[in-house]
């Protein structure tokens, strides 16, 4: 069996205090082999995008460990945080995130930029051209269809070559074709080894994944095997 890239230990997070306390997540323990494709899902307000959150080093967990390629995030300050997510983990979210002011390019760049790695000799006009963007770098987001800004998104995530992806609902604001087209694109990913973790509300796009982990009152309640893939 492959290596964990990511594991969780007893894992949770409590928002508030006294009678305002909530329970985002209750002593989730898991690991997530390198190369593994995971849908998440469950009902809204359950705790799969705080999870998500909590595995990307976004949130900290108010109990248990979170460990990343060896490393245990919890333990590290701020900047050593954002150094290790910069490498390792691209985010991609329901509602594309891109800045409206800069252009697909600059969307990209200034990942590159966060990252330490500057422009890297055209990497980010690179990764518009593999996914069929390079006639729209010089769009600003508006310009763009959704599928398109997902693309982008797409591609600002792998600026820095992460082996991770961490997926809030991509295909949620896409129409079938858009979304078939992100499905073909992450299927690609999948094959050239990145570990992918989505969260999602649509069984047929879970049915991509090889492995559906699913949320319910901040448990995991059940972790399958697609046996399709």
């Amino acid at each position: 069996m492959s290596e964990a890239v990511i594991a969780l230990e007893s894992v949770s997070k409590t928002y508030g205090s006294g009678a305002a306390t909530t329970q985002a997540v209750s002593d989730v323990s898991m690991s997530v082999a390198r190369g593994t494709w995971v849908a998440i899902m469950g009902p809204s307000g359950h705790g799969k995008s705080t999870l998500l959150q909590l595995i990307g080093g976004l949130d900290r967990p108010s109990a248990g460990r979170i460990v990343l390629d060896g490393a245990e995030i919890g333990s590290l300050d701020a900047t050593k945080l954002a150094a290790v997510r910069g490498r390792k983990i691209g985010f991609v979210f329901q509602f594309f995130n891109l800045m409206p002011y800069l252009t697909a390019l600059e969307n990209v760049e200034i990942a590159l930029w966060l990252g330490g790695a500057a422009k890297r000799n055209g990497r980010a006009m690179e990764l518009l051209e593999h996914f069929g963007l390079g006639d729209k770098a010089h769009h600003l987001p508006g310009m763009l269809s959704g599928g398109q800004q997902q693309r982008v998104a797409i591609a600002r995530a792998l600026a820095n070559d992460p082996d991770i992806l961490l997926m809030d609902e991509p295909t949620g604001n896409l129409d079938s074709a858009a979304e078939a087209e992100l499905l073909t694109l992450l299927d690609g990913l999948h094959q050239a080894g990145k570990t992918l973790l989505m969260v999602t509300h649509n069984p047929a796009v879970a049915a991509r994944a090889e492995r559906v982990l699913q949320v319910k009152d901040g448990r995991i309640v059940a972790d399958t095997r697609n046996g399709t893939v």
